[in-house]
């Protein structure tokens, strides 16, 4: 039974890596149609937006929610309404957060890796080290 409770919380552990890049797009490059989080910046404000506080409509981005929007050096907190509109061509610079599917897996592969080499060790010291 106990060993069952381990394997179930090191896969449940597993479950939880994940490695993520920003990368920087041009407005027109990027489809904001998409279901990413968003970073923006225009000529006085940025922008930290998760899929569910914009949508996109006629080349105009509309914020309707936001954790933090910073503007003339000061961080303010909003509620859930249209709080601005962004035409596209206001935007200064846009980066969007991916999954790294490759880093995960590698990250993940590894871990295994390690796991399987020290229990190997702390069961059998005598057999990495070459005394037996």
């Amino acid at each position: 039974m106990k060993k069952i409770i381990i394997y179930l919380t090191i896969a449940s552990l597993l479950n939880l890596v994940g490695c993520y890049y920003q990368q920087q797009i041009s407005p027109e490059e990027y489809s904001f149609d998409e279901n990413l989080s968003l970073n923006i910046t225009t000529k006085d404000t940025i922008y930290y937006l998760s899929p569910e506080d914009y949508y996109y409509d006629k080349d105009t981005l509309f914020v309707t929610s936001s954790k933090f929007i910073y503007k003339n050096n000061y961080r303010l907190q909003v509620r859930d309404k249209i709080i601005d509109k962004i035409p596209t061509i206001d935007i200064e610079n846009l980066q969007i957060e991916k999954t790294d599917v490759a880093g995960t897996a590698l990250v993940i592969v590894g871990t295994v890796v390690f796991v399987i080499v020290f229990l190997a060790f702390v069961s059998d010291p005598g057999f990495f080290l070459g005394t037996k």
